[in-house]
């Protein structure tokens, strides 16, 4: 316990799944927290289930794909708490029907792919670009950014999606390589497949075992999984960690695509 006492950390997308395990997470480790969603009700609900048990929360509705919301965010941080430490770039694009709209390369969105790629990238830019000089002031800060497996390799779905991410990953390398002689630490988590609420709106039983069985584990993710990553990648203990992506994916990168195939054959 402790291991972000005295740290103001700044959360997107905290309403549910990802963001709400690690707003939780964080709070119990010692951290101020700002809890920000989309969603005024989903925010405020995480933050008071932090202040019910005793720890420090607000909660905020926030667009991230506005640039003054993200600027307020900020800026209201700073006026509560004094400071930000910590600024996990979470939120992503969930919307069930632009995401329908993401499936076919022959019928590509141009609308589609720019508003992705304002949520799930350029959101946590800027929300870098408004964190960073107080952090710069401070001498010191952890930022983080959530990517996907979808980053690294080819898809057949969520053309713009994958390439959101992976527009992520070389931003979480590039502000490291800027501001790591600043003190600035920058790191990415690329999940597996997470149990979260809106994982479950779009599976299905068979979809989690198909899922399951190109993991080299015994089971999916749960967004607690993430939250530990999270954590350690906040706190001291990632001092030396800087520019990294961390696979937290129950093994499903580790192997060739093979495996699975010969797992079965060979049973």
């Amino acid at each position: 316990m402790g291991r972000l006492q005295g740290k103001v950390a700044v959360i997107t997308g905290a309403g549910s799944g990802i963001g709400r395990a690690t707003a939780l997470r964080f709070a119990e480790e010692g951290a101020s927290v700002v809890v920000t969603d989309l969603y005024a009700e989903s925010a405020d609900k995480v933050a008071a289930e932090i202040t019910d048990k005793g720890q420090s929360a607000i909660g905020l509705a926030v667009d991230v794909g506005v640039e003054d919301a993200i600027k307020g965010m900020i800026e209201q941080t700073v006026n509560h708490f004094g400071r930000i430490d910590i600024l996990y770039n979470n939120a992503v694009n969930n919307n069930p029907e632009r995401s329908r709209r993401d499936r076919d390369l022959l019928n590509f969105d141009a609308e589609i792919f720019e508003w992705t790629m304002r949520v799930n990238t350029l959101g946590g830019v800027l929300a870098c670009k408004y964190a960073l000089p107080h952090m710069l002031k401070q001498g010191g800060g952890a930022i983080l950014f959530t990517s996907s497996t979808s980053a690294s390799a080819g898809e057949v779905t969520a053309f713009s999606y994958g390439a959101s991410k992976a527009a992520v990953n070389w931003y979480v390398k590039t502000i490291a390589a800027t501001y790591g002689k600043q003190g600035i630490r920058c790191n990415g988590i690329i999940p597996g497949v997470i149990r979260t609420p809106s994982q479950r709106a779009w599976s299905n039983p068979d979809m989690d075992a198909a899922f399951l069985d190109i993991h080299n584990s015994t089971r999916l993710g749960e967004p607690e999984d993430i939250a530990n990553m999270a954590l350690f990648l906040a706190s001291d203990e990632a001092a030396f960690v800087n520019g990294s992506l961390y696979q937290v994916d129950g093994g499903i990168s580790c192997a060739t695509p093979m495996v699975s195939v010969v797992r079965k054959l060979l049973v």
